[in-house]
């Protein structure tokens, strides 16, 4: 189908068409003749279709109405009243992407899958839903918030799920300082509200407010839709037309943002965060916020990208270094916000600081920032962080959601009036960007522009503070208290009726008649004839090398593996701190600075993790890798290895200082993450007592290994002698060829070029013989609980379900989608409050955990996982959900992934003794899944309890009124 730029086609006009040769796609934009609302179209040959529509949703206030708005009406719609739809979706579909998200001026709701067929019908329920929600008092109350009291003598509280998220998310500092910033920088503006919802002005939010709002964004008038990959253009802009848009017969408003002032001289804010400890020595927060430019100048917001790794990230920054060994701070760092609002802004921050240290600060930063200007830029920092930034574009080309990628990007420019196809680009971006950086003095005068001799700043100091918590618990139970006294003993009743009633509802699933209503996909529609990609183990330079061949735009993916047995198990807990040190510390001949600018120059990324592989059928097979991740471009692949090989040559640890330094800052930023976001840590102490795959997983990056560094970090100056000489054995332990694995991820021609040169990796490292480690046994309590400055918990708790793999099929990972996807999301988000719940399980060890996520509850939840022998033991569920099911699985087990992951997935089944067999053997059981298949296992989800392991982290008083589920409590 040619269009014609002008000619009008299902109601929509074309207004412009061009093909981008960058992205191999022809992009349309269209405008509808009677509504107004922009439709961009990125066609090309991918079968990742992708949709989103967005509007602009302004808010006027924090009580997060528009975030509340975008959870609501994906609860039902007139023409799919189904209760929770987004939930049935995700519950049994093969998108490879859906979700819904609130942004500070922006509500959209996107999805992707490679089905033609499911892509229409996803795209019916979606417009339908934003369009014709339902809204129900009761969906308000259940996903904002809503007065909550069980019985007569219980407690009266608030519930919902965005309140519960949004306690979550403040509880982290860094919120505050954004959420500071912004509102400081552009008073009175849209951005100065919390479009996701201050818990504290959330329960000013009416329901009518609430449908309010609906009604004056959810207009198409007010819309962006997008389109993008291989369906017919034709087909989708009739469907939108036919099916929605030609039932509005007139245009409606579109919103805009209320821009407020803008600052025109210093602003300094100081406000308090929660710790939960009197020590508060080193934990202040600094930031400044500098207001630069707008969305509309690409050139200077991709130059923003660059300069703001050169001041800030990078270890070769002469502002960074000044800060750092300046002893004000723990770390410091920055980024550049080029796409959250129109207006731009630069802000740096500093870590583990004291509010004493801020005018100091501030004049440090400005000094070495003008003899930065001055003596102009470090030509090699700046080259090195220029082609870190090319490298980012490069592989955005191989991402596996490229259609969301480009739909962002196009949204910003739509969203503000700025040309879409432009922001679809970006060669002759970087071609210019890099001249003017390496030949003129861009960046030095936008420097001294726009953050030097600029007044449109924002400093914030963030205290911590042991009573904040308990003020702001205090000033919700005095609220609470307030509105019970207005109420009579009738209205007390009707509330806590009210409260029973929505349980009940909760509770009440779909029936098949009104599930039947959603647009599904059948068995019949799913192939088993799927390829799935897997390892190819070859031998070079005397070593095993796991091959993918994959098309990578040309990008080396290179993981050099050591096999960490080989190390006394008292080390372990340093491993991951060991690999941070690595990567950053330098060589003999390369000192740290210099190291960074050269990994910045030749390589992507150069990073580290650790990884345990049980081998399915091989009970005492167990195999803990230290993994180098290593990805570059051909012409840097040599320097590249180069340097890795110099790394095991020569590492050098003999710049104290800076160990010093990569000590505390990882230490903050680690309790930082266990205070804001810490299940992975209760995650990794239940799995622990459950297999010695989890024991490993806990010494490397669970509470034993945050305790460690915790340890460490505040007793530097005596263990230091002792740590770096850890240090020296790991590395001269672990650097042994014998223990070596690699795994390469690229195309032929890359791999032809790495079997030439990679032997430089191997060449350098020692070849004695290895002596195996094992581990002792582990001795910690069944129930821990650890405690943390959270508003909200995360708790866990998992059992060696199936020993040694030993029952596990097909039909369990159906049952697992049911009780991820069906039982806990009921019992645990919807009608416990939780944002979110998910299960971990491994194949290999037959090891499984239930994992709640910003929850308000603890007992509440354990008995919802304690429930689940006996749902499983009484499961009845209809064809039609059934199908639902198996559909879910099977889409997840077919997942769709960029080269990269599709490489590191291989490696990881290969080292698991997982082959295309035993995935084809699986996917046969997902789609011959019975009812009584699911029911099989409630044999060993009734021995369960009395196996299990539980562990949780966050809010103190939650955790202590619950004290007896707990053999242990620990301040984290």
């Amino acid at each position: 189908m040619t269009l014609q730029t002008g000619k009008t086609y299902s109601g929509f006009v074309l207004e412009k068409h061009a093909h981008i040769a960058e992205i191999n796609s022809d992009v349309y934009l269209f405008e509808h003749e009677v509504l107004g609302c922009p439709l961009l179209a990125i066609k090309n040959s991918d079968n990742n279709k992708t949709f989103s529509v967005a509007f602009n949703t302004i808010p006027t206030d924090s009580t997060g109405v528009a975030h509340i708005l975008e959870h609501s009406v994906l609860m039902g719609s007139k023409k799919y009243p189904v209760k929770d739809v987004f939930g049935e979706i995700n519950k049994g579909g093969l998108m490879t992407f859906l979700n819904a998200m609130t942004g500070s001026d922006v509500t959209y709701y996107p999805f992707a899958t490679r089905n033609l067929k499911e892509y229409f019908s996803i795209m019916d329920v979606y417009c339908d839903v934003v369009f014709n929600p339902l809204i129900e008092r009761s969906t308000f109350e259940q996903e904002g918030w809503h007065y909550h009291q069980e019985e007569e003598d219980g407690p009266l509280t608030y519930q919902g799920v965005v309140f519960n998220e949004m306690k979550g998310a403040f509880s982290d500092p860094i919120r505050l300082i954004f959420h500071h910033i912004f509102g400081g920088l552009m008073p009175g503006s849209t951005y100065a509200h919390e479009s996701g919802g201050d818990p504290a002005n959330i329960p000013d939010l009416s329901y009518e407010e609430f449908c309010d709002f609906h009604q004056e964004h959810y207009h198409p008038s007010n819309a962006i839709f997008f389109v993008y990959g291989d369906a017919p253009l034709e087909e989708e802009l009739g469907y939108l037309q036919e099916k929605f848009l030609a039932a509005y017969p007139k245009r409606g408003i579109r919103s805009t943002i209320e821009e407020g002032s803008q600052a025109d001289r210093p602003v300094f804010i100081t406000d308090r965060y929660a710790v939960d400890s009197l020590d508060t020595k080193e934990k202040t927060f600094l930031a400044v916020g500098t207001h630069v430019s707008t969305v509309l100048d690409r050139e200077e917001n991709a130059a923003f990208q660059v300069i703001s790794n050169i001041l800030f990230n990078s270890d070769g920054s002469p502002l960074k270094n000044a800060i750092i060994s300046s002893g004000m701070c723990k770390d410091f760092g920055g980024f550049y916000v080029s796409s959250s609002c129109f207006k731009t802004f630069m802000v740096s921050y500093l870590v583990g600081s004291e509010a004493e240290h801020r005018d100091a600060f501030l004049e440090l930063y400005q000094r070495v920032l003008k003899e930065m200007v001055e003596n102009g830029l470090d030509h090699d920092l700046v080259l090195a962080e220029v082609n870190k930034y090319e490298f980012s574009l490069r592989e955005e080309a191989s991402k596996a959601q490229r259609g969301l990628d480009l739909i962002g990007k196009a949204m910003t420019a739509i969203k503000y009036g700025t040309d879409p196809f432009a922001c679809l680009t970006s060669d002759e971006l970087i071609r210019n960007l890099r001249r003017k950086a390496l030949e003129e003095n861009y960046f030095e005068e936008l420097i001294k522009k726009y953050l030097l001799d600029n007044q449109a700043t924002v400093t914030v100091t963030l205290v911590p503070d042991p009573n904040k918590q308990a003020e702001t618990q205090q000033a919700e139970a005095e609220r609470l208290e307030a509105f019970e006294t207005t109420l009579t003993k009738k209205e007390r009743r009707k509330l806590i009726d009210r409260t029973q009633e929505l349980m009940e509802m909760q509770q009440q699933p779909n029936d098949v008649e009104t599930l039947s209503l959603l647009p599904q996909l059948t068995r019949s529609d799913l192939t088993s004839d799927i390829t799935f990609h897997a390892a190819q183990p070859s031998e070079m330079f005397g070593r095993e090398v796991l091959v993918n061949e994959l098309e990578t735009n040309h990008i080396s993916y290179l993981d050099i593996g050591f096999d960490v047995r080989c190390l006394p198990v008292e080390l372990l807990p340093f491993l991951d701190i060991f690999g941070t040190i690595i990567t950053e510390i330098g060589t003999e001949r390369l000192d740290y600075r210099r190291f960074a600018k050269e990994i910045a120059t030749c390589t992507g990324n150069f990073s580290h993790s650790l990884n345990t592989y049980a081998k399915r059928g091989e009970q005492d097979s167990l195999r803990p890798i230290f993994w180098l991740h290593l990805k570059c471009l051909p012409h840097y692949l040599e320097q590249a290895l180069q340097l890795v090989a110099e790394v095991f040559t020569s590492l050098s640890l003999a710049d104290r200082a800076r160990i010093r330094e990569i000590i505390g800052r990882e230490f903050a930023w680690a309790e930082h993450s266990a205070q804001s976001e810490g299940y992975s840590l209760a995650s990794s102490r239940v799995f622990a007592q459950l297999s010695p795959a989890g024991h490993y997983n806990e010494l490397f990056s669970g509470v034993t290994s945050y305790m460690a560094l915790k340890e460490l970090a505040l007793n530097y100056s005596s263990r230091e002698e002792q740590f770096l000489t850890a240090l020296t054995t790991i590395a001269t332990t672990l650097f042994n060829r014998h223990n070596l694995i690699l795994a390469i991820t690229a195309d032929s021609q890359e791999l032809g070029h790495f079997a030439k040169i990679g032997n430089c990796l191997t060449d350098g490292l020692a070849d004695s013989p290895v002596n195996l480690h094992q581990l002792p046994p582990l001795d910690i309590p069944k129930s821990e609980a650890f405690i943390t400055s959270a508003e909200v918990v995360f708790n866990v708790q998992g059992a060696n379900l199936l020993p040694g793999g030993q029952g596990y099929n097909g039909h369990f990972e159906v049952l697992k989608t049911y009780l991820s996807r069906d039982y806990l999301w009921n019992s645990v988000r919807q009608m416990g409050g939780a944002y979110g719940c998910f299960v971990q399980f491994s194949q290999i060890t037959g090891n499984i955990a239930f994992v709640s996520y910003r929850d308000p509850q603890v007992k509440k939840t354990y008995d919802a996982y304690a429930n689940m022998p006996g749902v499983v033991a009484g499961l009845k569920i209809p064809e039609k959900v059934l199908q639902q099911l198996v559909i879910g699985t099977y889409g997840n087990f077919d997942p769709h992934q960029s080269p990269a992951a599709k490489g590191a997935t291989a490696r990881n089944e290969y080292l698991s003794g997982i082959d295309a067999e035993y995935k084809h053997r699986r996917l046969a059981e997902i789609l011959d899944t019975t009812v009584e298949n699911l029911r099989s296992f409630a044999a060993p989800f009734a021995k369960m309890p009395e196996k299990s392991c539980r562990a949780t982290i966050g809010n103190r008083k939650k955790i202590e009124s619950d004290r007896s589920l707990f053999d242990k409590l620990t301040e984290i």
